[in-house]
């Protein structure tokens, strides 16, 4: 007799739980997924370009739209040094490594949506020793 509440209770505990919402996550913010640099990155990532970029995000304080840049660039900097870029172009032998160097830094930058950003490249050549001009 126990077994069978057993059985019946178990999968209707299993279907409650499966169908209930899952709980908001720690910090509850969340404007988070709506913030500038979110809207910068998912535009860059669908392929728009910096310059259709800003002129969607025209109307933005320009001073919000340095720090959102800001902080893309820091992004692609970390990410070029988690890729170990530097030691990949004082390790490379031919054309095809610097290639592929090449190929890398234009990738984090094309998916940062900073094509055209001079400041960016700038920051790539002092902090890697990489010259961007040559590319």
């Amino acid at each position: 007799m126990r077994y069978r509440w057993l059985k019946i209770l178990l999968p209707c505990l299993l279907l409650l739980m499966a169908t209930l919402p899952l709980p908001v996550d720690a910090q509850g913010n969340r404007s988070a997924p709506n913030s500038l640099y979110s809207i910068w990155v998912r535009l860059s990532l669908r392929g728009y370009h910096q310059a259709e970029i800003e002129s969607l995000l025209r109307n933005m304080d320009p001073k919000t739209l340095e720090e959102v840049k800001t902080q893309l660039r820091q992004t692609v900097l970390a990410n070029l040094e988690m890729g170990k870029i530097k030691a990949s172009y004082l390790a490379s032998r031919d054309s095809d490594d610097l290639h592929n160097i090449r190929s890398a830094i234009e990738t984090e930058i094309r998916f940062a949506g900073l094509e055209t950003d001079r400041k960016l490249r700038d920051m790539i050549e002092d902090r890697f020793g990489i010259p961007l001009t040559r590319f």
